[in-house]
């Protein structure tokens, strides 16, 4: 199955409206599909890499880094980019808290290098997927927010405006 195939399928199977979309919405909308705890944070990190995504070996979460000083817009695009990751069940290093607290600290050194390691032999099908599945989230999102500046206002119409409802367009 090529990338586009299984992104879109892994799209339909998350059932997600995307009509009021936030970063932080989609997120606990995956949480709750997954049943694992997802957290991000900005984070500095190494030369080269915007974006990381390491699950706990202790419980049923999710660590999602971004680039600490990328444009908003950027940070949005690479949770949701490490996200698609973990919805297609995508291979990634396990870490402990005591790992991440080290690390916060100054301690330590999260294992991102790693991160290219494990999954050396399919790197680039695996970041070609977790992309298509990204600009498909995004392409959802652009396209329910510009049918909700299409149709606000729209109400004084009421034909068009029940139209729109019963197609599932607008509530």
């Amino acid at each position: 199955m090529g990338a586009e195939q299984l992104a879109a399928r892994r799209l339909r199977s998350l059932s997600y409206d995307f009509r009021n979309f936030s970063i932080g919405d989609f997120s606990a909308w995956v949480e709750k599909s997954l049943g694992r705890k997802i957290y991000s944070f900005p984070w500095v990190m190494p030369p080269g890499l915007f974006g990381a995504w390491l699950s706990d070996g202790e419980q049923p979460a999710e660590y999602i880094f971004y680039r600490s000083n990328a444009e908003t817009i950027h940070q949005i695009h690479i949770q949701l980019h490490e996200i698609s990751h973990i919805l297609l069940g995508h291979p990634t290093l396990k870490i402990t808290k005591q790992m991440l607290s080290r690390s916060w600290t100054g301690k330590a050194n999260l294992p991102f290098g790693d991160l290219v390691l494990l999954r050396s032999d399919k790197v680039t099908q695996y970041e070609i997927e977790a992309e298509t599945l990204t600009n498909m989230i995004q392409e959802q999102v652009l396209r329910h927010a510009e049918l909700r500046r299409l149709t606000e206002g729209i109400s004084a119409n009421s034909d068009i405006a029940m139209y729109l409802r019963d197609l599932g367009m607008v509530e």
